[in-house]
C-alpha cells in the first residue's frame, strides 16, 4: 500500500474521529447509509502459461441498509449493502511483453454487526462480486471475461452519534484466481 493511499485514507476517517463523542443520540440506528472508500488490492490471473499478479490502488461507492434493534441473539444487528468496486490495475513483464490486468465489479452482500461499545461495531459479511476482468498485452486487449464469485468479508465500524461513521473492511473474492481487498471507507447514515 503507497503512502498517498494511506494518508488519504486518514484524510476520510479524520472527520469522524473528532466527532465521534459529541452528542447524546444513538449511533446505531436502523436507515440508509451512502460511503466512499479507497484502499488496496492484490490480484493474481493465470492463463495457461503466462502468470499476472500484483498489488494495486482500490475505489469504491457503497451503499446500504442497517436494521438495528431487531430481535436477534447477541444484540446483532443485520444489513445489505450493494457496491461499486474498482479494484485496479497490476502489470506485470511476461514472456517479452507488458501484460495489464483490470478488474472492476457491482457487490451485493448480508452483513452481521456485532456491537463492542457504544460507537463500534465488529462485521461479517458475505455476497456477490459481479465483476469484469480485462487482460491486455502491450495495450492490445487479449481478453475480456466476466463472472459472479462468493465473497466473504471482515471488518470494524465506528458510528460518531451523528451520522458519520467509517469503517474497514478485508475481503477475500474467488474471482480470476485470487483477489484479496482492504477497503477504509467513510460512511453517513441518514437518521
Amino acid at each position: 500500500m503507497n503512502v498517498r493511499t494511506l494518508l488519504a485514507g486518514c484524510l476520510l476517517v479524520l472527520p469522524c474521529m473528532v466527532l465521534a463523542d459529541q452528542g447524546d443520540l444513538p449511533t446505531k440506528t436502523s436507515g440508509p447509509y451512502l460511503g466512499v472508500g479507497g484502499g488496496y488490492s492484490k490480484i493474481d490471473t493465470r492463463d495457461g502459461s503466462i502468470s499476472v499478479g500484483g498489488e494495486s490502488v482500490s475505489y469504491r461507492l457503497l451503499g446500504g441498509y442497517r436494521f438495528a434493534h431487531l430481535p436477534l441473539p447477541f444484540d446483532m444487528d443485520i444489513g445489505l449493502e450493494a457496491a461499486y468496486a474498482d479494484l485496479g490495475k497490476v502489470d506485470e513483464k511476461e514472456a517479452g511483453s507488458n501484460v495489464e490486468v483490470e478488474f472492476k465489479s457491482l457487490i451485493t452482500a448480508g452483513v452481521v454487526y456485532l456491537p463492542i461499545g457504544r460507537h463500534w461495531d465488529v462485521f461479517g459479511k458475505a455476497g456477490i462480486y459481479f465483476w469484469d476482468g480485462k487482460v491486455s498485452a502491450d495495450h492490445l486487449e487479449t481478453a475480456d471475461e466476466n463472472g459472479s464469485d462468493l465473497s466473504l468479508g471482515l471488518g470494524i465500524a465506528m458510528q460518531t452519534g451523528k451520522a458519520f461513521g467509517a469503517q474497514f473492511e478485508v475481503e477475500s473474492i474467488d474471482a480470476l484466481d485470487g483477489v484479496w481487498v482492504a477497503t477504509l471507507s467513510a460512511t453517513w447514515q441518514f437518521k
